[in-house]
C-alpha cells in the first residue's frame, strides 16, 4: 500500500474538470437562456453574459498557464511505490470527489439565475473551457517530451490534519515514463 496520494494523469484531470464545468455551468444558466431574464434587457444579459464566460476563461486559458508551465519544467520521476491511477479509472477518481461540490453549485446557479436573470452559471463554464484549452495545450507538452505528466489525486474536500495537505496544496507534476503520453495508445510506450 502506498503511504502516498494516487497519481492521475495531469491531461485527463484538466480534461475532466473542464468538461464538468461546462455542463454544470451551462445548465445552471440555462434559465436565463431559455429567457427567464427577470426584465433585464438583451444588452444587459449579453454583457453580462460575456463578462461572466470570458473572464474566467480568459484567466484560465492565460495566465494560468504560467502555472502549469512551472510545474511541467519541474517535473520530476514518479516516486517508487506511487500509484498511478490507470487511464480507464481516471475520469471515474477525478469525477467521484467533485459530485457533491458540483450538484450543489448547480443548485445555487439554477437559484441566482431563476431569481435574477443573471446567467452566474457561464462563469463556471468560462473556467471549464478554460480548462480544456489547458488541457489541450499540455496534451500537445506531453507528446513533445514523449512522456505522460501526472499528479496528486486530491480526494475532494480535504482536512487540516490531512497528511498529505502539503502535497496537495503544490500540486507537484511527476513523469511517467511507463505510459505514452495523453492521446498515444499505451503501446508507444517506452
Amino acid at each position: 500500500m502506498s503511504t502516498r496520494p494516487d497519481l492521475v494523469g495531469v491531461v485527463a484531470s484538466a480534461r475532466t474538470m473542464g468538461t464538468l464545468s461546462i455542463l454544470a455551468g451551462t445548465t445552471g444558466a440555462l434559465p436565463v437562456l431559455l429567457g427567464h431574464t427577470q426584465g433585464m434587457s438583451g444588452a444587459a444579459i449579453t454583457t453580462s453574459a460575456l463578462l461572466l464566460f470570458g473572464l474566467p476563461f480568459a484567466w484560465f486559458a492565460g495566465p494560468r498557464r504560467t502555472w502549469y508551465r512551472e510545474r511541467l519544467e519541474a517535473a520530476t520521476p514518479t516516486p517508487p511505490g506511487a500509484v498511478v491511477v490507470s487511464r480507464k479509472d481516471e475520469y471515474r477518481r477525478v469525477t467521484e470527489p467533485l459530485t457533491k461540490g458540483v450538484i450543489v453549485v448547480l443548485v445555487v446557479e439554477l437559484f441566482v439565475a431563476f431569481m435574477t436573470g443573471v446567467p452566474i452559471g457561464l462563469a463556471l463554464s468560462g473556467i471549464g473551457a478554460g480548462l480544456l484549452s489547458q488541457a489541450h495545450w499540455l496534451a500537445r507538452q506531453e507528446r513533445k517530451r514523449g512522456v505522460r505528466t501526472v499528479c496528486p489525486l486530491s480526494p475532494g474536500r480535504v482536512a487540516a490534519d490531512d497528511p498529505h495537505l502539503s502535497v496537495y496544496r503544490a500540486v507537484p507534476f511527476f513523469t511517467d515514463s511507463g505510459h505514452a503520453p495523453a492521446d498515444q495508445p499505451e503501446s508507444r510506450a517506452h
